[in-house]
C-alpha cells in the first residue's frame, strides 16, 4: 500500500537537511549567526548614541552655556583710600581680579567659586596694595566655560588724599529744637555738608578761589560755605555736630564743629476731645459722616496723616535756592496772642481715655478771624495748597534750606514760585486742617525740620547766630 503524498524518502530527507542538532538541542541552521549580527548592531547604536551626547554635551559646553556676568564692577572706577567693592556674578565657573598699574600687577581675588552665583565683597586699599594715586587699570577675568568667558577692563582712578575742611565760625550753643548756622571752608571737596547722628544738612557754596600747593606744584580749588543746621525736637541725648568734606572718590574730612548742644524742657498739656470736633473737624477731613470709632478716626488724623503731612515738608525742603534771600529778624503776625508754642507735648483724651499723643512743633497766634497773613521775610513761595493737618498752607523758601510755614488758612493769596517781600500779604487766618479755632499756625523749616520760631523773631539771636557769621 502506497501512501499519498509519499514519493520515496526524498521528502523527508530535504526536510532533516533543514535542522541539526548542535549543543544538545535542535536549531535552524544560520540562527547563531543572526543573533551574533544583531547584538553588534545594538552595540553600535550605543556607541553612535555615546558619540551623539558626546558631541551634544561638548556643544553645550562650548555654545550654550549661559554667558558669565559680573554686576557692580563700574565701582572700580575711582579708588579712595578704603573702598568696599560689592560684585554680583552669575554663571561664573571661574573669577580672576587684578590690577594693573605701571607694568605691577596686584592681585584682588582668584576664585573657583562653588556655586554659579556669587556676591564678592572686596576691600581695596590702595595704599596697602602699594600702587600710587593716578591712573590704573582693573581686570575681571570671568568664565562659565571653555568657550565661555568674559574680560573686564576699567579704567580706574586712584586718589587717597581725602579734601581739606575748616571750620571758619558757627553757632557757640544750639538749643533741643533751634537752628545754628556755620561758616565753613573746603578744598577740593565735591560735597560739604553738616552731619548730626543719621541726619545731614547741605552746605551751600558762596565764593571760589583756586590755590597752588607749593610742596606738590598742583592746583588746588577751595572754596566757603554756609549751612543752616537744626537741632531736631526729637534729639535728646548731647551731641555733637561735624563739619564734613567728601571728593568723587569717596574720601572724606571731619572736623567738630564747636557749637555747644543744650537740652530744653518742653511744656506738656492735657487736651480733651469732644464728639463736636470729631463730627465738624475730624469727619470733614476724613469725608465721612459718620463712624463707629470716634476715637480712631481723631487718632488717624492726628497720627498718621501727621506722619505723611512731615514727609511732605521734608520733600518741599529740598528744592531751596542756593543763596540768602532774606535780612534782619523775621516778622511775627500782627496784634497776634500766642495761644500755643513750640515744643508742648499733647495727650489727647476722648471720654477720659487717652486717644493720642503729639508735639507742637510751631507757634499758633491768634487775631482777629481773616486776619491779613504777611511774609515773615523775603523769599520764594515753594508751596501753596492745602497740607492735610496744617489745613491750607503757604511755605516760602529764604534760602539754604531755612523757610517759613504758615498753616490753618481761609485764603492763600499768593503761587508756587511767586517771589514775596518781607511784610507782603500772602493770605488771611483761617481754621481749615486739624484747628479748633481761626488762627495762624507758624512755623521756621531748616532742612524740612521744623524748629521754633521764637529765635527767628528776634533780632539779637539773628545777629549773633547768623549775620555775624557770614564773613570771616
Amino acid at each position: 500500500m502506497v501512501l499519498k503524498g509519499a514519493r520515496g524518502t526524498g521528502g523527508s530527507e530535504n526536510v532533516l537537511k533543514k535542522i541539526y542538532y548542535s549543543g544538545g538541542r535542535f536549531s535552524k541552521p544560520g540562527y547563531e549567526k543572526k543573533g551574533k549580527n544583531r547584538l553588534k548592531g545594538l552595540g553600535l547604536i550605543l556607541i553612535l548614541l555615546f558619540i551623539v551626547f558626546i558631541i551634544a554635551y561638548g556643544v553645550y559646553k562650548l555654545f550654550l552655556i549661559p554667558i558669565p556676568l559680573i554686576e557692580g564692577a563700574e565701582a572700580f572706577k575711582l579708588l579712595p583710600l578704603d573702598k568696599t567693592v560689592v560684585l554680583k556674578g552669575k554663571n561664573l565657573k571661574s573669577i580672576e581680579i587684578f590690577i594693573n598699574q605701571g607694568g605691577k600687577r596686584v592681585e584682588l581675588l582668584k576664585d573657583l567659586p562653588e556655586t554659579i552665583d556669587k556676591t564678592f565683597t572686596l576691600q581695596v586699599k590702595p595704599k596697602e596694595l602699594e600702587l600710587a594715586d593716578g591712573s590704573a587699570t582693573v581686570i575681571i577675568k570671568v568664565r562659565s566655560g571653555i568657550l565661555r568667558d568674559i574680560k573686564y577692563e576699567i579704567n580706574a582712578t586712584v586718589d587717597t588724599v581725602p579734601p581739606n575742611i575748616e571750620v571758619l565760625k558757627a553757632s557757640y550753643i544750639i538749643q533741643q529744637g533751634s537752628g545754628g548756622f556755620a561758616l565753613l571752608r573746603a578744598r577740593d571737596a565735591d560735597s560739604v555738608f553738616i552731619k548730626l547722628k543719621e541726619h545731614t544738612f547741605r552746605a551751600y557754596k558762596t565764593t571760589s578761589e583756586t590755590d597752588l600747593e607749593p610742596s606738590l606744584n598742583l592746583k588746588s580749588t577751595a572754596a566757603r560755605y554756609y549751612v543752616f543746621f537744626p537741632a531736631p525736637f526729637d534729639i535728646k541725648d548731647d551731641v555733637v555736630f561735624y563739619a564734613v568734606a567728601t571728593d568723587a572718590a569717596g574720601n572724606q574730612n571731619v572736623k567738630a564743629l564747636p557749637t555747644r548742644f543744650k537740652t530744653k524742657k518742653f511744656r506738656t498739656s492735657s487736651i480733651n476731645i469732644s464728639d463736636s470736633f470729631i463730627n465738624t473737624v475730624i469727619f470733614s477731613l476724613l469725608n465721612i459722616t459718620d463712624t463707629s470709632d470716634p476715637a480712631g478716626a481723631f487718632k488717624k488724623v492726628n497720627e498718621e496723616w501727621r506722619e505723611s503731612n512731615l514727609k511732605k515738608l521734608a520733600e518741599v525742603s529740598l528744592e531751596t535756592a542756593p543763596e540768602i534771600l532774606w535780612k534782619d529778624r523775621f516778622l511775627q503776625l500782627k496784634n497776634s496772642e500766642v495761644t500755643a508754642i513750640y515744643g508742648d507735648r499733647r495727650t489727647y483724651l476722648y471720654k477720659g481715655k487717652i486717644t493720642s499723643k503729639s508735639s507742637h512743633l510751631g507757634y499758633d497766634l491768634a487775631s482777629v478771624k481773616n486776619s491779613k497773613v504777611i511774609a515773615a521775610n523775603s523769599g520764594l513761595v515753594r508751596f501753596a495748597e492745602d497740607l492735610g493737618i496744617y489745613g491750607k498752607t503757604v511755605i516760602i523758601d529764604h534760602g539754604l534750606g531755612l523757610m517759613s510755614l504758615y498753616g490753618h488758612l481761609s485764603n492763600i493769596m499768593v503761587e508756587k514760585g511767586q517771589s514775596v517781600e518781607k511784610g507782603e500779604v500772602i493770605a488771611r487766618t483761617g481754621s481749615t486742617g486739624l484747628a479748633g479755632g481761626d488762627h495762624l499756625h507758624f512755623g521756621i523749616l531748616i532742612h524740612g525740620y521744623e524748629v521754633s520760631p521764637l529765635h527767628w523773631w528776634d533780632p539779637h539771636w539773628v545777629k549773633v547766630n547768623v549775620t555775624d557769621l557770614l564773613e570771616q
